[in-house]
């Protein structure tokens, strides 16, 4: 099967009910409007996405049912990362899986649940599962998460949101740092957040083109990309309106080569994921 026949992924996306049907967490930072999995698919379809991965948002905490629930009514089609008690069993994880369950997010930035000290705990019990741990951490804390992860023996890792890092001298540091973390050969990275810098779109190429081709060049076979649709960041009014669909995804193809496109859409994701 050549790559172009193969699904196209989008591997960081969310889905929200309405607050009196899926109560939000206490002190959630913001309150979703409904975005169901029909919405997601009708935003996709016309780009040719195909396959969806959801991500537990941090204002349900650890109430997983609307995402297993929208699991269910894709029809393979999702597959969900969700937070979980430290103390979940392999049992529970396989059941899990079989829903399309495939991995933990450990938030140290806007969640609630797993932050990183809680990996150590379900580590192991993610790997036998066949599950991996994803971690959305500030570019600080990278190296707390190499200290964490670089023991043999433990699952894959994935890091959102390109870990913080873009182009230009300015994020050398942090370039270096997620460099390094996937040297270890056990992680890889989202090729997404793109507008959580505050540059215009007019010049993310300039942006992030470099370091995208970078990634593509040394690591070719650990980028996915996500659009992180329907874009929390924009719940907040001060981030003005959210770009187009299309717009996150055309950084993308305009930034690395057709090969490297149909790689980090459509073969990548099936080895996390499928």
């Amino acid at each position: 099967m050549s790559p172009a026949t193969l699904p196209a992924w989008d591997c960081h996306t969310h889905v929200f009910d309405d607050a009196t049907r899926r109560p939000l967490m206490p002190g959630s930072h913001y309150t979703p409007p409904v975005r169901s999995w029909r919405d997601m698919s009708a935003v996709g379809a016309p780009h040719g996405i195909e396959r969806f991965v959801l991500i537990q948002p941090s204002v349900y905490g650890m109430d997983n049912s609307l995402l297993l629930d929208t699991l269910d009514e894709s029809q393979n089609r999702a597959r969900g990362v969700l937070v979980l008690p430290d103390e979940t069993t392999e049992t529970e994880l396989l059941a899990l899986r079989d829903r399309g369950a495939r991995g933990v997010r450990f938030n140290a930035v806007s969640g609630s649940g797993n932050g990183i000290a809680g990996y150590a705990r379900l580590a192991p019990r993610l790997r036998a599962a066949g599950w991996h741990a994803q971690f959305f951490v500030a570019p600080e804390s990278l190296a707390a998460v190499y200290e964490a992860i670089r023991h043999e023996g433990g699952p894959d890792v994935v890091v959102d949101h390109l870990g913080g890092a873009a182009s230009g001298p300015e994020y050398a540091a942090i370039r270096e740092a997620v460099f390094r973390l996937l040297d270890t050969g056990r992680v890889w990275v989202k090729a997404s957040g793109f507008y959580r810098y505050g540059y215009p779109v007019a010049t993310w190429a300039e942006h992030f083109g470099e370091l995208l081709r970078e990634l593509a060049r040394r690591y070719p076979e650990r980028i996915v990309w996500a659009s992180d649709w329907p874009h929390t960041w924009f719940f907040d009014p001060a981030h003005g309106e959210p770009m187009p669909y299309g717009d996150l995804l055309g950084l993308l193809r305009d930034s690395v080569s057709d090969a490297d496109f149909q790689r980090i859409l459509r073969e990548n994701p099936p080895a996390l994921y499928a």
